[in-house]
């Protein structure tokens, strides 16, 4: 794999975020017309166990305008208790519930589920519409033809579960990350029925997977080192002149934020008085009420848990923007283009790209920025993860000991450099 395509983050996908729209509008098309189709399937079963106890052009469902309700009477033939009919709101409803009395329910299949799960998803402000297009990719590719996406939820078993991730991983095909990503889809799917009282407990999170055999992934923690920042930063320095990107890359490199935290800074988190910045906002990509998608700036980060954090700032992080404050452009936000808006991700990337290249060093995404300042900070602070999960915007303990280890990982390799010297 090239340089230039390791470790594409998230960020680095926006310039595809319109392709990642017409993916979303035609996977919700589809599910949309999967669920006609089955709605239509019920009622045709309905009709066929009906047929032999009506007149030809008499309606099974009629309209009841004293109660204002649709209603089926069922045969005694079909009767399995003492009801007479089934009424409704609607006339699908009607049908609805007449074939739930005929054969049972099964809208609680992991499908119909996962098809509530996306709903829930696309309609939630805190869900970046790219976390939406990987869950539908995913299912598309691992689940959409497995026998277990149109089993009744509550007839899955542990060994059926067990069995489906087994057949996933025979011969190590995939690392332990894509499986976690594809396990996921069922962890929500049960969660989902969990809080609907539709099984009373989380099959997928509760199996054992540790016997489970993995393919062999490079550990190694590809990111920006101290002495790529040095170059990048000096390189920035001998500019004549540099642009809201140029000034951004500088202060990814001097606090530890975000892309979508960087792009959404405005003079009023700074106070240079207490040499501080405060971070409390993003600009994120989510779907509008156009159902297109859109970059939009929210008053929250990542997980939105915890408020604003107020980070320190260094002196190279206040003479950048000292800079910045004294450029022609009129803007509230500090990191901005000729026009005064917020930078474009994929355009940061692409002069992100342009210093690694004059510099000569390996091209990596602004998620490698910012990864390098999380264990630079890990590193500075011995561990201290209170410290670093305040810094960094943690919101998951977990995801902080992730870049402890890359730090661990690294002194681990210097030690062993040593005794072999």
């Amino acid at each position: 794999m090239g340089k230039d395509n390791r470790n594409r983050s998230l960020f680095a996908l926006q310039s595809d975020y319109g392709g990642a729209t017409l993916f979303l509008e035609e996977s919700a098309e589809i599910a949309n017309m999967k669920m006609q189709y089955l709605a239509r399937k019920r009622v045709l079963r309905v009709k066929e166990a009906f047929l032999p106890y009506t007149r030809e052009g008499s309606k099974i469902v009629v309209y009841d305008k004293t109660n204002k309700s649709y209603k089926i009477r069922i045969p005694k033939a079909l009767r399995s208790d003492d009801r007479s009919k089934i009424t409704a709101k609607s006339e699908q409803e009607a049908y609805e519930r007449m074939y739930i009395y005929l054969f049972g329910d099964d809208r609680y299949t992991v499908r119909s589920l996962f098809e509530e799960v996306m709903n829930n998803k696309e309609h939630d402000t805190d869900t970046s519409s790219l976390t939406v297009s990987r869950y539908r990719q995913i299912w598309n590719k691992y689940y959409e033809d497995a026998p277990l996406a149109d089993m009744s939820i509550s007839e899955i078993k542990a060994s059926d579960l067990k069995q489906f991730f087994k057949d996933l991983t025979a011969g190590r095909v995939m690392s332990r990350k894509n499986f976690v990503n594809i396990k996921s889809i069922f962890n929500v799917v049960f969660d989902i029925a969990v809080d609907n009282d539709i099984v009373t407990s989380n099959l997928s999170r509760n199996i054992s997977c540790k016997d489970l055999k993995f393919k062999a992934v490079d550990n190694e923690n590809i990111r920006y080192t101290d002495e790529d920042r040095d170059k990048i930063l000096a390189y920035l320095d001998g500019l004549a002149e540099k642009t809201g990107y140029e000034y951004g890359i500088e202060l990814m490199f001097c606090l530890c934020v975000r892309i979508g935290e960087l792009r959404a800074l405005r003079w009023s988190d700074v106070d240079f008085r207490k040499h501080t910045i405060s971070i409390s906002r993003e600009i994120v990509l989510r779907k509008g009420d156009d159902g297109k998608n859109h970059f939009i700036e929210v008053n929250h980060t990542k997980g939105g848990e915890h408020g604003a954090r107020v980070l320190p700032l260094s002196e190279r992080a206040e003479k950048a923007l000292k800079a910045l404050r004294e450029q022609q452009v009129v803007s509230d936000h500090i990191c901005c283009n000729a026009a005064g808006s917020p930078l474009d991700g994929n355009k940061f990337n692409k002069h992100l790209k342009k210093v690694t290249e004059a510099v000569g060093i390996p091209y990596l995404s602004s998620h490698k920025i910012r990864f390098w300042s999380v264990t630079a900070l890990a590193r500075a602070t011995g561990g201290d993860i209170q410290t670093v999960m305040y810094a960094a915007g943690h919101v998951d303990k977990n995801t902080t000991l992730h870049y402890i280890r890359a730090v661990q990982s690294d002194t681990q390799a210097e030690k062993i450099r040593e005794c072999f010297a």
